[in-house]
Parts: structure tokens; sequence; C-alpha cells
């Protein structure tokens, strides 16, 4: 296995309230995702277009936020991930609308979120959070 070191950006929406942010792309889109160590799957936002595969062995699945139910979401493969000058290939993410995510960004840091990196990601690679150098640490295979 081989470890990547990605910056991340901690950005204060309110007082006191942070998000853990990487670059990331897929596809030709690029953007933020933020590091959601409390979200159970990792997420891209539906709105624009970009290549992926449905998953069809597996239906649409039912989340909930800590404000109430999302609703249903579909599962997809992504060919490929763009992160910290790696390509990750095969990763499975959920497609939800993240509108109120973006809006919440463009109102008060004039961003787009792309996607949440999710707890699945996130153990899958070993993730390790480094607040004071703020750096984000992955293990990956090299093969991908």
């Amino acid at each position: 296995m081989e470890e990547i070191e990605i910056p991340l950006e901690l950005v204060e929406l309110d007082e006191n309230s942070f998000h853990i942010i990487v670059t990331a792309s897929v596809g030709c889109i690029e953007g933020d995702f933020i590091v959601d160590t409390g979200a159970s799957i990792s997420v891209i936002d539906q709105g624009p277009p970009f290549s992926h595969e449905p998953l069809d062995d597996v239906l649409g699945i039912h989340s909930g936020g800590i404000n109430g139910e999302i609703g249903e979401m579909k599962l997809v493969n992504l060919p490929a991930l763009h992160i910290g000058g790696m390509i990750l290939k095969n990763v499975h993410v959920a497609l939800l609308d993240l509108e109120y995510v973006n809006n919440l960004y463009r109102k008060r840091l004039h961003r787009r979120v792309a996607g949440l990196l999710g707890c699945d990601f996130l153990v899958q690679h070993k993730a390790v959070i480094n607040y004071e150098n703020k750096r984000l640490t992955l293990k990956v295979t090299t093969d991908r």
C-alpha cells in the first residue's frame, strides 16, 4: 500500500462551526469535497453530469441526516476519482442532490461542493486527519 498526503482546508461556516475540505475531481467536475466522518456513505452531487455506472445489484437506499430523512439515493460506481495526484478506480458513492449544501456554501463562501467523502471511504483508505499540519493521509493500493 502507498500513502498519499492531501492538503486539507478547515473552512469556518459560522463561529466555531467547521468543515474539512479537500479538492478532488470526477471526470471534468472538480470541486470541494467535504470530509464527513459522520456520513456513512460517500456522496456525489447529482446535479452536473459525469461518468458513472449504476450498481444494478444494489437497490436504492434510504438515509437520514442530522436534521431528518434525506430520502432515496442511488448507488453508483465511479470509474475514477482524482484526489491528491492519485486516481482511485471503481469508487462506490451515492448520488444525492446537494443543493441545500451548495446554497449554504455559496452564501457564505462563494464555493461549490461536489461531494462528501464519507466514513466508508475514510475507513477503506485508513484515513488520518492531521489538523495541525492540515493534511489528510490515505492508504491506497498501488494497482489503482
